[in-house]
This record gives C-alpha cells, sequence and structure tokens, in this order.
C-alpha cells in the first residue's frame, strides 16, 4: 500500500515532544499527515487527540489510512493531571515507538486553568522520557491569545514545520517551568469561608464529616462528595504524617466550583513536580498527592515559611 501525498521524513530523537505553530489549515495538515502517515507506515501506534474541526480534516484526507488511527474519545482533556496520566500510560504501554498528535483546548480557559494546561505541555516531556514516544503539539496561531503563544515556546524542547524540527533555544526545564507556576500566591479565601481545626488523626473523621455538610449544602453531587473527600483525608494525612501533626481546613464555594483547602503550619513540600506523574509502585510516599491530583478539578499545593496549603477544587457540575 502506498501514499503519494508525503514523502518520508527526518526521524525524530526518542521521546520527542515538538512544538507546532500553524496559520491555517494547509499548514496544519502539511505537518500532521506526513507525521502520521510515516507512523503507520512504519507499523507505529498513531493516536490523534485534536480539535473537531481539525480531526474531521485529518480523516478526509487520510481517507483509508484514518482507519488505522486512533482517535481521542470524548473529554479526552478534562484536566491536566488526568491528560498527563494518559498519554503517559499509553507512551509506556506500547512497546516501541509510537505518535501522538496533541491538541490541548485553550479557548475559554480562565487564567488559573491556562497556567495548569501550560504547565502540563511543560511536564509531558517528562512523562514520555524513557519511551518511544513523539508527541506532537499544534498550535493555532489564529485563535490562540498571546501568552498562550508564549508559554508555548517554553514548555517544547523542539520545534517542528513537520518538514523539519530543531531544537527550541527558548525552551526551560519542566522542573524550572513548574516551579514559576507556583511562584504566584493564593488568592485568601473568603473571610465567611467554613473553617475545621483538626489535631492529630484522632481528628480525622470529625473532618471529613465537617467536609461533607459544606459540600452537600453546596449541592456537590455525590460522585464529586466522594472524590472531595478521599482529597481531603490524603490532604490531612500529609499534614499529620508529614507535617507539623495539625492544620486547617477551609472551605467556600463560587458559582462553579467548591474549594477545600487543608493548610499545615510546619509542612514542607516541593511543589514542582508533586504528584504531577504517577507515583513509583516500590513507594508510598508522594501516592496521596497523586490522588489528589487525579480525583479533583485541580489542585494548588505551595509552600512558603507559613508552611505548605494544599487547595483542592471540585467542579459543582456534573
Amino acid at each position: 500500500m502506498t501514499d503519494p501525498r508525503a514523502p518520508s521524513r527526518p526521524e525524530p530523537a526518542p521521546h520527542a515532544h515538538h512544538l507546532l505553530l500553524y496559520g491555517d489549515d494547509e499548514q496544519f495538515l502539511a505537518a500532521a499527515l506526513p507525521f502520521a502517515h510515516d507512523g503507520l507506515a512504519a507499523g507505529e501506534p498513531v493516536f490523534v487527540a485534536t480539535t473537531r474541526h481539525n480531526t474531521a480534516l485529518l480523516r478526509h484526507r487520510l481517507g483509508s489510512w484514518a482507519e488505522d488511527v486512533a482517535f481521542a474519545p470524548a473529554h479526552w482533556y478534562r484536566t491536566p493531571a488526568q491528560a498527563l496520566l494518559a498519554f503517559h500510560d499509553r507512551a509506556h504501554a506500547t512497546a516501541g515507538p509510537s505518535r501522538v498528535l496533541g491538541e490541548t483546548p485553550w479557548i475559554g480557559l480562565t487564567p488559573d486553568q491556562a497556567r495548569e494546561w501550560n504547565r502540563y505541555e511543560s511536564l509531558l516531556t517528562l512523562a514520555l522520557a524513557s519511551t518511544g514516544a513523539w508527541h506532537l503539539c499544534p498550535y493555532d496561531t489564529r485563535t490562540l491569545p498571546a501568552h498562550v503563544l508564549r508559554a508555548a515556546r517554553l514548555t517544547h524542547p523542539t520545534l517542528t514545520t513537520g518538514v523539519a524540527h530543531r531544537p527550541n533555544p527558548a525552551h526551560i526545564t519542566p522542573e524550572r517551568f513548574s516551579a514559576a507556576c507556583d511562584s504566584a500566591p493564593l488568592p485568601e479565601p473568603p473571610v465567611d469561608c467554613g473553617e475545621f481545626r483538626f489535631d492529630g488523626p484522632q481528628q480525622i473523621a470529625d473532618l471529613r464529616a465537617f467536609t461533607a455538610r459544606l459540600a452537600r449544602r453546596a449541592a456537590l453531587p455525590a460522585d464529586r462528595i466522594d472524590s472531595l473527600l478521599i482529597c481531603v483525608d490524603e490532604a490531612a494525612a500529609n499534614a499529620v504524617r508529614h507535617g507539623g501533626g495539625a492544620g486547617c481546613c477551609r472551605m467556600w464555594t463560587t458559582v462553579a466550583e467548591v474549594f477545600c483547602e487543608i493548610s499545615d503550619p510546619k509542612g514542607t513540600l516541593d511543589t514542582a513536580l508533586a504528584g504531577y506523574l504517577p507515583p513509583d509502585t516500590a513507594h508510598l510516599d508522594g501516592r496521596g498527592l497523586w490522588i489528589i491530583r487525579q480525583l479533583s478539578d485541580a489542585a494548588d499545593m505551595r509552600t512558603t515559611h507559613h508552611g505548605t496549603t494544599i487547595r483542592i477544587r471540585i467542579s459543582r457540575r456534573r
């Protein structure tokens, strides 16, 4: 079976994480078509998680080749932590090279949400390390805000046009980029937020009851309450076991989210990479923070001279 649409392209470096800036449909296809075609021709799994428009373009132009491409299900990009895990697991489950065309959904994000998706893009380089995955990240220069495009140039180690790729001189390490994301202080909770202080493991059950009561008052769906309680358990256990043994839980709601914050005045935490990548199965440390990131819609973690704060955010929508 042959395809005249594209010649072979240069072989990428292992676990390459490429940035593609495109300004029209043909520029997108000029990179995406050979990327998918060459992978299929080499017997490599090809996975596509892009916009609805670009998915339709690719399906049409690939023709019968599209039958061998795996396209992402709906809601693939539900949260940055879950998308990072999904791509990590796909790459590590493949015995050999694989290809992913992944286009993050940027439109309509709040500044906080955009920051976490920027961090996801940076940490994706670490998630692909030691695999044969080649990840192509398209960014539409026609529609994306300038701050998203600026961050894209910092989070991708390689630039590509589809015809050629080269090292990105603007790239900074994931550890440094993620640490910079945590440099901004968290906004103060509202003065009328609910508050529960706990001291030692014997009060964790009371903390759970406090959390569940306020979550039900906020009309949080039952499955979301379950996720929140697990997150609160893990955050409180982190304070009890690794911090000062005591802490404070504050809760409040907005139209869209329930916030639950666990503060430990004596805790210390390196937040740059904490809980983002799957923990080593041989060790228990770090597992709780990873669970929090997987079950919440977002989790902000900060360590200052005032201690450690873990702020959990759960969407009020089903």
